[in-house]
Order: structure tokens, then C-alpha cells, then sequence
């Protein structure tokens, strides 16, 4: 994907109408996917419109109804991708609780399984998240879903310790999200055998992180 891409107008990156029937949302859905299948086979090259619309199946005039441009509809693949997180982390939460040491470090396995395939089915769309992040215009954008996965995040926390205290369950949970997203975008620029082992490290952060305010030694009713 060509990184120099220009994210200047929020504007022109608006989708022209949002679809109101089953109908208009199943060609929203082609649209994005063609778009993510094009991302993931062309690397760094950024897809045309046209590419699009072909590998969807439509007419170019029928994805203008929808995008004005493809950077309008990376944005929105950008959106998808932001929005699956806080479902991955629900899980989680919607999970067992777990009641040693053991058991949480698989359930923080299960999460970086289900996160990780995340960055590396959508490694190419990552220049589209840093445009966004860099954007003041657009950075809200990421922002709402960064405070959403904080607060999964702290909420996960203290669903393995109910007396953890919300405003350190937050606090993890900021560090949680920062420090995983930039490893992986490091990891994911180099190769597959450095993400791998750098997600390992995450991990180990992570765990050293929140022991010391999850003590399984404790009875289940409450920890230290």
C-alpha cells in the first residue's frame, strides 16, 4: 500500500450514503471485501477503483454510489478492522473465570491468537491505520475504538480480580493496547518468525504487568 497516500480532507473520505436495505449492505460487504482481498494480494500497491469494482463483481458507477474515491474505502476498511478487536476481547470476558495463574496465561494465549490473526490477515491495511493516526483530522476516528478496547481491557481485568480498582484496571489496560498494537506493527515490517517471537515478548510484558495486581494465591472471593 503506498504510504504516501493523502488523508488530508475527511470530507472527501466520507462514503456518499450509508445503505438503509439488506441489498444495499450485501454490495457495502462485496465492495470492502474485493477491496481487503486486492490489499492482501498487491502489498504495498495501493488498489484502483476500477480493480475493485471488477473484483466485486460491479459496475465502477455502482461503487461511486457508495465511495467517492478508494481511499474512502480503505478508510472503511480500516473502521471494520478496528471494530472486530473490542468482540475478540468480549470473549474473553464472556469466558470462565480463571482462578490460577495457568488459567489466565491461556486465556491471554487465546487472546493474542484470535488479536494477532487480526494484524496478519490485515498486515497491509497497517499504513492505513498510521495515516489515520498521524491525521488530527482523522485520529477520532481511532481514538473512539481505543477507548472502547481500553475499557475492555479493564473490564476483562476485573472480571479475573472483582477488586481491582477501575482506575488501575484502566491504567493496565492503556499500556495493554498501546504497548501490543506497536509491537505488532514493528513485528509485522519485518517477517513472520520476528512477529512471532516479538508477540511472545508482548506477551511476557503483559503477564509481569498484571501479576502483581492478580493474586491467585488469594481465595476466589478476593485478591490482594
Amino acid at each position: 500500500m503506498n504510504r504516501s497516500v493523502n488523508w488530508k480532507t475527511t470530507t472527501a473520505l466520507k462514503p456518499r450514503k450509508k445503505p438503509r436495505q439488506e441489498r444495499s449492505s450485501k454490495v457495502v460487504d462485496r465492495i470492502l471485501d474485493a477491496a481487503l482481498t486486492l490489499t492482501r494480494e498487491q502489498g504495498t500497491k495501493t488498489p484502483t477503483t476500477l480493480a475493485i469494482a471488477q473484483r466485486a463483481g460491479l459496475s465502477v458507477g455502482s461503487v461511486y454510489q457508495y465511495y467517492p474515491n478508494k481511499e474512502a474505502i480503505l478508510l472503511d476498511l480500516a473502521r471494520r478492522w478496528l471494530g472486530a478487536f473490542p468482540e475478540v476481547i468480549a470473549k474473553r470476558i464472556a469466558a470462565p473465570r480463571p482462578t490460577s495463574r495457568d488459567e489466565f496465561q491461556r486465556e491471554v494465549d487465546k487472546l493474542f491468537v484470535d488479536t494477532s490473526r487480526l494484524y496478519l490477515d490485515n498486515a497491509n491495511l497497517m499504513p492505513v491505520i498510521e495515516a489515520i493516526t498521524g491525521n488530527p483530522d482523522l485520529r477520532p476516528i481511532q481514538n473512539e475504538y481505543d477507548e472502547q478496547i481500553i475499557a475492555l481491557y479493564a473490564a476483562w481485568l476485573r472480571h479475573v480480580n472483582p477488586a481491582l480498582q477501575d482506575d488501575v484496571a484502566s491504567r493496565l489496560g492503556v499500556v495493554m493496547m498501546e504497548v501490543g498494537h506497536v509491537c505488532r506493527l514493528i513485528g509485522l515490517k519485518r517477517d513472520r518468525k520476528a512477529f512471532d517471537l516479538i508477540q511472545d515478548d508482548v506477551k511476557t510484558m503483559w503477564l509481569a504487568l498484571v501479576a502483581p495486581y492478580l493474586d491467585f494465591n488469594q481465595s476466589q472471593e478476593g485478591f490482594s
